[in-house]
C-alpha cells in the first residue's frame, strides 16, 4: 500500500487519533495517576520505584527484583548508563509491562498491588486492541483505505473462498463445497445471503434515493457497504485473515478495531480501486501480513 492513499482522509484521521482513540503512547494522559508508559510500551524502574513506595535503596531494590523475578536482560528489561554529571554515571532500567507486573509482585507493598492490578488491566486492553500504539493505528488506517473499495472486498472474499476450496477439495463433496464455504464463512462473519437481504430491505425502507431492484441484485459486499462501510471492511478483513490462518482472536480484534475507526472517520465506500495521478492501486495482500508480532511491534 502507498501512503498517498491516506491523503483524502488525513484530516479526519488526525482528529480521530488524537481526540478519540486510546493510543498507548499517549496513555500517560489517560492514566496520569499511575505511571507513564512510553511509545514502546515500556515503563521505567524509577517510575515503579517511586510509585510503589519501597524503603530499600533504589539500586538494591531493582537488583533484588530482577534476580527474584528471574528477569532476562534485553528480553524482560533493558538498561542504559546515563551521562555523568561529575560522579559515577547512573543506570536507567526499562521493563516490559509483563516484567513490571513481576517487579510489583516482588515489591509486595500496598501501592505495588495497586499498580500490578492496573498493569494487568492495561495488558488486557492492549491484548484486545482497546489500547493501541500510533504505529498500529496508522497500519489500521492503511488497511481501511485499502478495503473501502468494494472491488477489494470482493477480492478478499475470493481469496477466502479459493483458499477454503483448495484446502478442502479432497475431504468435502465437490458438489457441495461452495455451499459448505458459505456456511463456514457465515459462522465467522455473522452474515449469509438471507440475512444480508433482510437487512438491506430494512435499510432501503428507511433510506430513500436507492433503486431497490438494482440494489437487491448486487453482491453481499456491495449491500454491506451501502448499509455500513465499517461492517463491510470488518468482514473483508476477516476474509483475508482467516484465509491466511491468522490467530482467530487477533483477526476478530483487529477487524473490530478497523470497524470502529472506519465509522469514527466517516469513511465512504468506493466501487473501483484504480490508479490515478494521486495514488497507486491498493494491494489487499498487504493485509495478510498481520500477525501477533507486527501488530504489537
Amino acid at each position: 500500500m502507498h501512503y498517498s492513499s491516506l491523503v483524502a482522509n488525513v484530516d479526519k484521521m488526525i482528529l480521530y487519533l488524537f481526540y478519540n482513540i486510546n493510543v498507548l503512547s499517549l496513555c500517560k494522559l489517560k492514566f496520569k495517576t499511575m505511571i507513564n508508559v512510553n511509545e514502546n510500551g515500556k515503563v521505567t524502574a524509577k517510575d515503579i520505584y517511586y510509585f510503589v513506595e519501597v524503603k530499600t535503596q533504589f539500586n538494591k531494590w531493582v537488583t533484588r527484583c530482577i534476580d527474584t523475578a528471574d528477569l532476562k536482560l534485553n528480553k524482560d528489561f533493558w538498561k542504559e548508563k546515563t551521562k555523568s554529571t561529575g560522579g559515577r554515571p547512573a543506570i536507567e532500567y526499562e521493563f516490559t509491562i509483563d516484567a513490571a507486573k513481576e517487579v510489583c509482585l516482588v515489591s509486595a507493598t500496598s501501592k505495588a498491588k495497586e499498580l500490578r492490578r492496573w498493569l494487568i488491566d492495561l495488558s488486557t486492553k492492549t491484548e484486545n486492541l482497546e489500547l493501541i500504539t500510533v504505529k498500529q493505528a496508522a497500519f489500521a488506517v492503511k488497511v481501511i483505505n485499502c478495503l473501502k473499495y468494494i472491488e477489494n472486498q470482493k477480492e478478499a472474499y475470493n481469496v477466502h473462498k479459493d483458499t477454503f476450496v483448495k484446502e478442502n477439495v479432497n475431504t468435502l463433496n465437490p458438489k457441495y463445497i461452495y455451499s459448505d464455504f458459505a456456511k463456514y464463512r457465515s459462522s465467522i462473519t455473522g452474515w449469509d445471503k438471507k440475512k444480508v437481504d433482510n437487512a438491506i430491505n430494512e435499510y432501503l425502507d428507511k433510506h430513500s434515493g436507492y433503486n431497490r431492484n438494482k440494489v437487491m441484485k448486487k453482491d453481499i459486499n456491495t449491500k454491506l457497504s451501502i448499509m455500513d462501510i465499517g461492517e463491510a471492511i470488518r468482514v473483508a478483513i476477516l476474509d483475508i485473515l482467516f484465509a491466511k490462518h491468522t490467530n482467530e482472536d487477533m483477526a476478530v480484534n483487529f477487524s473490530n478495531l478497523c470497524k470502529r475507526l472506519t465509522n469514527e472517520m466517516q469513511i465512504d465506500p468506493d466501487k473501483k480501486n484504480e490508479v490515478n495521478l494521486f495514488k497507486a492501486k491498493e494491494d489487499i495482500l498487504t493485509v495478510g501480513t498481520i500477525d501477533g508480532r507486527s501488530l504489537r511491534s
